[in-house]
């Protein structure tokens, strides 16, 4: 037995307990409080202030995960034994036994737990867990025998409780006069259990169940009604997650797939469920079969239901186009300063971009030009300001300047980047000189006074070029009728020659270049001025009224409408080696009215073969 450890009530206070009548005046309403025993440790901390100082919390609300004394507060008889037991509650509410190191502040408790005193008095018990986790306190209130108590009474008499729920009761005597007493009980329970305290907590099935207090004697009791409801129903799952399959998807251009969604509730269970199905980078019908669209890239799939959604990554990669056949492949249509661009709304018809690349950059280029499905109409040095120098008080074009800019692409990695595209069909040809007839104008877009430039000088860049390049074809931009007609070129193999409404009809335009073409042993890689390219509004109000309202970059100039584009653009690309427009434009020529003829004209040429740029 472990005996006292000097913090017992004094002999006065013994002698002033004994003395009392315990007749507390208690009434019947405090009687229904778990803890009435609160008022007789009221009463006898008066004793002395140094019995219990400091006062301890005698009903400290359980702390998850830490030791827990039960019962966390009993009152009992002199003589009378009590159990006290270490427990602890898990973060789910679990309760599990511990064991535990004990002491008392008087009277005796062994090491199995359990108490008991021979005198009245306020008494601490505490439990110590191993380690460094905190102790808990219990209060133990001894009270002498009550030899004239006639009956016990139980409060609250009746009680309903859920499944696992707790409640305390407090028994005290009843004396003759019908005034109540401290007193000592034990406790019994059906359908649940109760603690030494009176704490009951109850089980798990429903129905109605008594809780017991009995005196010490077993002469007399006193009976609480518990009545235990059913658990109330599980909440209704809910849909807590889209879940969208597979994860991710790599597909080529042009192939199709089919993604399944489901939902996932919050039980964890996988059901079915209604969705809305979008996507980028091609199509989705409603039933979840996605097809890919020409260009390559990272698009994306998703799957909507309400506002839970799930996504799925989509990385599109086109495959290597077969090389050309006989010198011929399928008709590319494209555009000038389009590279930044693609991929935006408006851009899917394209199939081939013609934009400067600097060598820099030049080797991602062509890595991003085949995953996106784009041929490359490359213009190596690109630009006109940096190749102009003033040589003999003139401003003009420096030949050495040009050629420094071009050697910075005479690189191993350049050279096997760019014969590796061209022979897979990736790379259509290289521009060297854009407009090199334009002389004087005072706009900034001349490359010197007359004679500057001569097609046998453009040759000579062409003759650069393909001693680097020697599989990559070359050419020139500017328009057949313009620059020197009546000579040739005998080592550029490409024309770009851009066709405008005030050149006459695109049937005679599109004869007079093929004519000069076989001449001169080239290719014609035709164009529009789709900015600037239509009936130019001479009325004296420039509105281009009769061009369906667009409006060119500058009076008189008008766009070329869309319905002039869906005959002309057809006719002049099935004559050439390819067909590009002058210029990409976001806006002007990105409405409902372009994009839509834009698809009709691609649809147009789905089929059609024309010849590579190469010299026949």
């Amino acid at each position: 037995m472990a005996n006292g450890n000097g913090w017992g009530v004094s002999k006065e206070c013994d002698e002033r307990v004994e003395a009392m009548t315990y007749t507390f005046k208690l009434s019947r309403r405090l009687a229904v409080s778990r803890y009435a025993v609160v008022v007789a440790v009221a009463v006898l901390v008066g004793c002395d202030s140094d019995t219990t100082a400091p006062e301890p919390d005698l009903h400290p609300a359980p702390v998850l995960d830490r030791v827990r004394l039960v019962p966390a507060a009993v009152t009992v008889q002199t003589n009378q034994s009590v159990r006290f037991r270490g427990e602890r509650l898990s973060p789910r509410g679990e309760r599990h036994s511990l064991p535990l190191t004990w002491h008392a502040s008087g009277g005796l408790i062994d090491d199995d737990g359990i108490f008991k005193a021979t005198k009245p008095g306020i008494y601490k018990v505490i439990g110590k867990p191993r380690g460094r986790q905190k102790p808990d306190t219990s209060v133990v209130v001894v009270v002498p025998p009550q030899p004239n108590v006639v009956a016990v009474s139980v409060a609250p008499d009746t009680t309903t409780l859920g499944p696992g729920g707790a409640n305390g009761f407090a028994a005290v005597g009843v004396l003759n006069d019908g005034s109540t007493v401290a007193i000592g009980v034990t406790w019994q329970a059906t359908g649940g259990s109760v603690d030494a305290g009176g704490e009951y907590i109850a089980g798990t099935t429903a129905g109605s169940y008594h809780v017991i207090a009995h005196n010490i004697e077993g002469t007399l009791a006193d009976t609480a009604t518990v009545t235990i409801t059913e658990p109330p129903p599980p909440p209704a799952p809910t849909l807590d997650r889209v879940v969208l399959s597979p994860g991710t998807l790599s597909l080529s251009t042009g192939a199709t797939t089919r993604l399944a969604a489901y939902g996932r509730t919050s039980l964890g269970d996988s059901v079915a469920v209604e969705v809305t199905y979008s996507a980028s980078g091609g199509s989705i019908t409603g039933d979840g079969l996605y097809t890919a669209g020409t260009m390559g890239g990272s698009f994306r799939v998703i799957a909507s239901a309400g506002t839970l959604a799930d996504t799925t990554p989509v990385s599109l990669s086109a495959p290597p186009p077969p090389p050309p056949t006989s010198g011929e492949r399928p008709i590319l249509v494209g555009a000038s300063q389009l590279w930044s661009s693609l991929g935006l709304p408006g851009t899917e018809p394209f199939t081939l971009a013609h934009d400067a690349v600097r060598a820099a950059a030049i080797t991602q280029r062509i890595a991003d030009a085949r995953s996106k499905n784009i041929r490359l109409l490359l213009n190596m040095t690109g630009g006109h300001d940096p190749y102009m120098s003033t040589i003999n008080g003139v401003l003009q074009f420096d030949m050495q300047k040009w050629r420094d800019s071009m050697a910075t692409y005479n690189t191993v990695a350049i050279k096997e980047a760019v014969a590796k595209a061209v022979a897979d069909g990736v790379i259509i040809g290289n521009s060297v000189m854009d407009e090199p007839h334009v002389i004087g104008l005072g706009d900034g877009n001349t490359w010197g006074p007359a004679g500057t430039m001569t097609k046998a000088r453009v040759d000579s860049m062409c003759a650069y070029v393909k001693s680097i390049f020697p599989t990559m074809p070359v050419g020139v931009v500017h328009q057949h009728q313009l620059f020197e007609p009546t000579k040739s070129y005998r080592v550029c193999e490409f024309l770009v020659d851009q066709y405008t409404a005030r050149l006459g009809t695109p049937e005679q335009f599109r004869d007079d270049a093929l004519a000069m073409a076989r001449r001169d042993g080239m290719r014609i890689l035709f164009g529009a001025n789709e900015l600037n390219g239509g009936v130019q509004d001479r009325d004296g109000v420039w509105d281009c009224k009769d061009q369906g309202g667009y409006k060119g970059q500058s009076s008189p100039n008008c766009q070329i409408p869309p319905d002039s584009m869906k005959r002309w653009y057809p006719l002049l690309a099935r004559a050439g080696c390819a067909f590009r427009v002058w210029r990409w434009d976001d806006v002007k020529a990105n409405t409902a009215e372009y994009r839509a003829v834009r698809l009709a004209i691609r649809d147009s040429l789905a089929t059609a073969i024309g010849p590579t740029c190469a010299r026949p």
